[in-house]
């Protein structure tokens, strides 16, 4: 087992995610992605949420080139695709907005990953390769058990951008392009064709922040912090709950 495989693990018992932590590779020659054993091609037209569900769901290692029929809105965010010189925007409708001003400070404003040959995604129980983002779906708490856990052990204050529709864009291409952990609000579309369910959410962590997360975690389990997080009831003292806590803190004595 690889030490991203042995981190995973510990994470997912501890926090009780329910799905895979996968790893998202990007490779420049495409070529790359056809020495990886039990690579998954996407052979119909398809979007990059897809590829994540498959790997975090079933646990498949399931790779694109620049040249598979990605749909071209999740290419030019994920470097499958170059933007045509001179666009300023699709042409294909107005959806997610109402006039084409609008549309163009949308399509201004998503996080793009460079040009590239070819993109993997994997679980990090059997992932082969060095990933370049980390990608954890979980629900509010789990998510905010993992951001807690990194500040343990350093403590910053994390800044996250909401694009609407695509988040893939908040999520993972920002955390590839800042190196910095980065959470998304997965919308209709992820929902739709990744089948991410209602109450998941996604953090996307450079890879050198997943051991901070474990560990992070560690130590918060030794001051009295725990998953699933215990009600202590909306109407007692809550002293008692406190000094286990704070246990050289006068005003709970």
């Amino acid at each position: 087992m690889t030490q991203w495989a042995e981190w995973a693990k510990e994470l997912k018992t501890q926090l009780y995610i329910k799905t895979e932590i996968i790893g998202f590779k990007r490779f420049e020659n495409p070529d790359e992605i056809d020495q990886i054993p039990g690579l998954k091609r996407m052979t119909r037209f398809f979007v990059l949420c897809q590829m994540i569900f498959q790997a975090r769901r079933w646990g498949f290692t399931v790779g694109a080139k620049n040249t598979d029929p990605m749909f071209s809105h999740c290419a030019r965010i994920h470097g499958m695709k170059e933007i045509p010189p001179g666009m300023e925007c699709p042409t294909r409708g107005l959806r997610w907005v109402s006039s084409w001003e609008d549309e163009k400070r949308r399509f201004k404003a998503m996080k793009r990953i460079p040009f590239g040959g070819a993109v993997v995604f994997a679980p990090l129980a059997t992932m082969t390769l060095e990933p370049d983002v980390v990608l954890i779906y979980g629900d509010p708490s789990q998510i905010i058990m993992i951001i807690q856990s990194l500040q343990r052990k350093e403590f910053e204050r994390f800044e996250f951008a909401c694009i609407g529709e695509s988040s893939c864009s908040d999520s993972l291409a920002d955390c590839y392009l800042t190196g910095k952990p980065k959470l998304g609000l997965p919308g209709f579309g992820e929902r739709r064709n990744g089948l991410v369910t209602d109450e998941e959410l996604v953090i996307a962590l450079p890879p050198q922040y997943l051991p901070k997360a474990v560990e992070g975690w560690r130590e918060l389990r030794t001051k009295n912090v725990r998953y699933p997080i215990p009600f202590m009831g909306a109407d007692m003292s809550i002293k008692e709950g406190f000094a286990k806590s704070y246990p050289d803190e006068p005003e709970f004595k």
